[in-house]
């Protein structure tokens, strides 16, 4: 009984409104970015010297498309394809996981140099 007291009081009382949720779902985002950016900037590497992660890097280029790692996702398809929503989070040019990544080693596909 308690827990049903519980979990009703909790689910009135913390219910975030979408444009809350939206909102600092947004300031999340921009702190993540901004500390890419720092980090990218920081570093001592450059889209014409890529570090080893980076999407041109020995290991980040496995997880391109055409890469050992991405090729197999675009054979699965679905979820798991470049357009896909797991599989897109691996586009170094975009602002998914890899992209926050290629910032931050100031990749060439997405430079800590180039502003947004």
């Amino acid at each position: 009984m308690l827990r049903t007291i519980t979990r009703n009081t909790f689910t009135k009382t913390f219910k975030p409104s979408s444009a809350s949720a939206l909102r600092t779902r947004g300031m999340a985002d921009k702190k993540v970015e901004d500390a890419a950016q720092a980090a990218g900037e920081a570093k001592d590497t450059n889209p014409q010297n890529p570090s080893v992660i980076s999407s041109a890097g020995a290991i980040g280029k496995q997880f391109n498309p055409d890469g050992n790692i991405g090729q197999v996702g675009e054979k699965i398809g679905g979820a798991f394809s470049k357009d896909g929503a797991i599989g897109s989070q691996f586009d170094a040019s975009k602002d998914g996981i890899a992209g926050q990544v290629e910032k931050a080693v100031d990749g060439p596909s997405r430079p800590a140099t180039q502003k947004k």
